[in-house]
């Protein structure tokens, strides 16, 4: 089973310390599925980090829905992690790239 790994810093220089504040893992399959909401206090953008260990397509906003063409998403490569500043109280959604 195919896993987008989620790894949420307060600021981008704690990602070189490995101080994450939040960390998941959504299942990446043939229908978009949504992480839980980003969480922190402060400052609202947040560093995330994406790891997915198969091809897939990402986006976020309040109540994302990424569709199966990716034409709302961001086409992501397996074993590629990806570094992003994203609004918290966003989700991700996430489906597999076929």
């Amino acid at each position: 089973m195919a896993t987008l790994f989620i790894t949420v810093f307060s600021v981008a220089g704690s990602t070189a310390l490995g101080d994450p504040i939040q960390e998941e893992a959504v299942t990446i399959g043939a229908g978009s599925l949504k992480s839980n909401v980003i969480t922190g206090t402060g400052r609202k953008r947040r560093t995330v980090r994406l790891f997915a260990d198969a091809d897939c397509f990402v986006t976020w906003d309040s109540d994302p829905t990424v569709l199966a063409d990716g034409s709302n998403g961001r086409p992501m490569g397996s074993e590629n992690p990806e570094y992003w500043d994203i609004e918290a109280g966003h989700k991700i959604a996430v489906i597999e790239r076929v």
